[in-house]
């Protein structure tokens, strides 16, 4: 059954506004245009869609109900239009967007809400770690990357991102955190590191020259703070995932002869050559100032 957009809005013109003639004056056809459409549509569904009883005519029941499908059909034709004129208006079709779970996803997830609520835009967005970061944003051929280690791959352009701050943790009953002085290297090296999967040394963290009595690799950071929260270990976490934790005692800064602070410096990098649209515009715009 091949119902038509001209059709649709015949039945919806001629709802609205009552008559033949209102709904041809409407939609700026001949009356017997808007007569023909809603008379080949009755034929096509089999139904009497409307009571020709009275100056007024009126939908039957099964009118009202063939009208709802109808005013669907002529939204996807409305988006359609839309999506079409945002599309030459320089939205994108695809954003991808990969990152480093070290950062934030609040501020990127509230970009990717602006532009859905905005543009036509889809919006690919991954979390991966460390030397995974540029493994997918090669994979995925993504428009957007943020990393915390210098990627690679060349011809990119590459913007710094504001810092975030990163404490060696354990937990409060942890013997680190209960030390009464700063520990030693040794000392330090006694107990078990938990890091993420994929740690680089290109990081250079403090307690890169550490040697560890043993070491645990976990997912990602939300698994790391469960894990050292357990009194499993010690660890860098980002200030900004432990507030609560460091506020209430429950996790405690490991004071040893090394730092135990950190700055990771992520840098946000796009493709050379590849004009970014309105919608990579935007996240990259927000995220260059973005506050952890």
């Amino acid at each position: 059954m091949a119902i038509t957009i001209e059709q649709a809005r015949a039945l919806d013109a001629l709802a609205r506004h009552g008559t033949f003639a209102a709904a041809a004056t409407a939609l700026r056809k001949r009356h017997t245009a808007v007569l023909y459409a809603v008379r080949v549509l009755e034929e096509q569904t089999d139904l009497r869609l409307l009571d020709r009883r009275g100056y007024r005519t009126r939908l039957t029941d099964a009118g009202a109900r063939v009208l709802e499908d109808c005013r669907r059909l002529l939204a996807v034709e409305r988006a359609f239009e839309a999506t079409v004129h945002d599309l030459h208006g320089g939205w994108e079709a695809q954003l991808r967007i990969v990152f480093d779970g070290v950062v934030p996803a609040e501020p990127i997830v509230r970009e990717v809400v602006r532009i859905a609520d905005r543009g036509p835009t889809r919006v690919h967005v991954s979390a991966e770690f460390l030397t995974g970061v540029e493994a997918a944003f090669t994979r995925e051929e993504a428009d957007v990357m943020i990393s915390v280690v210098p990627p690679e791959t060349v011809a990119l352009d590459s913007r710094p991102m504001p810092q975030i701050r990163a404490l060696l943790v354990a937990h409060a009953r942890h013997p680190l955190s209960r030390a009464r002085r700063p520990v030693s290297r040794d000392e330090l090296a006694g107990h078990v590191l938990v890091s993420v999967r994929g740690s680089d040394p290109r990081l250079e963290l403090p307690t890169a020259s550490v040697e560890a009595r043993s070491a645990v690799s976990l997912n990602d950071f939300a698994a790391k703070k469960s894990a050292i929260l357990a009194g499993m270990g010690y660890g860098w976490l980002p200030e900004y995932l432990m507030e609560k934790e460091l506020a209430r005692g429950a996790l405690k800064r490991v004071r040893w002869e090394g730092a135990s602070l950190h700055a990771f410096a992520p840098r946000l990098y796009t493709r050379v050559g590849r004009r970014l649209g309105r919608a990579a515009s935007q996240v990259v715009e927000s995220l260059l100032v973005a506050s952890w």
